[in-house]
């Protein structure tokens, strides 16, 4: 801490009893550990915010390769047939509501 709470003046406006001094310098010792306990909290909560923001990314992209392996397969399964697209089509969604509801339960705090 640049600052510190026990004056450095000799004037009498400064003047403090030994006692005073002493709780001065104690206090001066609880604030710069309450400055260092909170920025490794915040550095803690940022690495933890990084490391969801990346797993999250991974959920979403397992996901969408997951929806489009199975639309890419079934629309090969249909042969260009309407009501076999329509299956598939219902079935990706089906699959994709699904993903979406297990990624907000984990992340959606």
């Amino acid at each position: 801490m640049s600052t510190t709470l026990v004056p450095a003046g000799d004037g009498d406006e400064f003047s403090l009893t030994p006692y005073q001094k002493g709780r001065a310098g104690r206090a001066q010792r609880r604030a710069e550990l309450e400055i260092f306990q909170h920025g490794l909290t915040t550095g803690v909560q940022a690495e933890c915010e990084i490391q969801d923001a990346q797993a999250l990314a991974d959920v979403i992209r397992t996901s969408l390769n997951e929806e489009l392996d199975l639309l890419d397969w079934g629309l090969h399964r249909a042969d260009g047939s309407a009501a076999k697209t329509e299956l598939v089509a219902r079935k990706v969604n089906t699959l994709s509501t699904i993903n979406d509801r297990r990624i907000s339960r984990h992340f959606g705090r």
